[in-house]
């Protein structure tokens, strides 16, 4: 469960109107609806009555939505206290260094450093880069940078993390693929296609692939006709059509031209939430200090 999720719940709760909340939130009215209904998804029940959104095109909360709008309005106040907090006693530390791994995406890079700069405009956040996501857990352990963001799971037991973001999977295509048109994708429409693939070293879910594939019927070993280092790289080979590619939900793709990404879903359409990909902010537990704790109290409503 995400704050973000809270954050979108408590708005439609309120406003009882999917448009004007996305108006508020500045976030499109699909987007909203989606978050809403994982939210719904992993809590186990409907938040908001079905029928009434459905055939009278009206949104009412039901009895469990109004128990967790009070909850979760609790929830996201102590979050912004503790940030605030944080912000006050986080001013002690005018020097940070930041790991981040190779095959993170820029664009998420950017964003955390612009979301630091507005917020602690006095610090100074020097940027380390590490060739993968184990590594950069590795620098923390051995406390050659402050702070890092790693995939989950952790290896030491010693780094505290701070989730942030978690993707599940999409497909990515050439726009000129026989599959671009769809509105979405199955497993099992994907057999005996050819695949770019991240290497496994850098991998944090392949075997978690490719048991899913394996489910599905059709194994992709033989289909892997390219693996690389780079998610940029991975982009470029699937616009020549050499190949289609897993990339993570979270992923935008729209600055990547030539391709198409197309949601992965259940044989009953609903969302294929099988595989998760998880990133965190972390830091080693005997080396936090108030500015660590508070740059990464920022990041858990990205």
């Amino acid at each position: 469960m995400e704050l973000r999720q809270l954050k979108y719940f408590v708005a439609v709760a309120e406003e009882l109107h999917f448009g004007r909340a996305s108006e508020k939130l500045h976030v499109s009215q699909p987007a909203l609806s989606q978050q809403v209904q994982l939210l719904e998804d992993e809590i186990g029940v409907d938040l908001f009555i079905k029928v009434q959104r459905t055939q009278f095109r009206r949104v009412a909360l039901t009895e469990a939505g109004n128990a967790f709008l009070n909850e979760a309005k609790n929830i996201l106040e102590s979050s912004n206290k503790a940030i605030e907090t944080a912000r006050r006693v986080g001013k002690q530390q005018k020097e940070i260094t930041l790991g981040i791994y190779r095959m993170m995406i820029r664009t998420r890079v950017v964003e955390i450093m612009k979301v630091f700069a507005i917020n602690f405009p006095e610090i100074e956040v020097k940027l380390v880069e590490l060739p993968t996501f184990l590594a950069v857990q590795d620098a923390l352990n051995n406390e050659s940078i402050d702070l890092g963001i790693t995939l989950l799971p952790l290896k030491h037991n010693n780094l505290v993390e701070t989730p942030f973001k978690t993707g599940y999977l999409k497909v990515m295509l050439s726009e000129n693929h026989p599959l671009a048109q769809a509105e979405n994708l199955r497993l099992a429409q994907l057999k005996n296609e050819k695949w770019i693939e991240i290497n496994k070293s850098l991998h944090t879910v392949f075997e978690d692939i490719e048991q899913m594939c394996r489910k599905a019927g059709f194994s992709r070993e033989s289909f892997i006709v390219q693996e690389v280092s780079s998610i940029e790289l991975l982009g470029g080979l699937v616009s020549l059509g050499v190949g289609i590619a897993f990339v993570p939900s979270f992923y935008d793709a729209s600055r990547v031209q030539g391709v198409v990404c197309k949601a992965l879903v259940n044989a009953d359409g609903s969302p294929f939430l099988e595989v998760a990909i998880a990133q965190a902010m972390c830091y080693k537990a005997s080396k936090v200090s108030p500015t660590v704790q508070a740059l990464t109290a920022l990041v858990k409503d990205l």
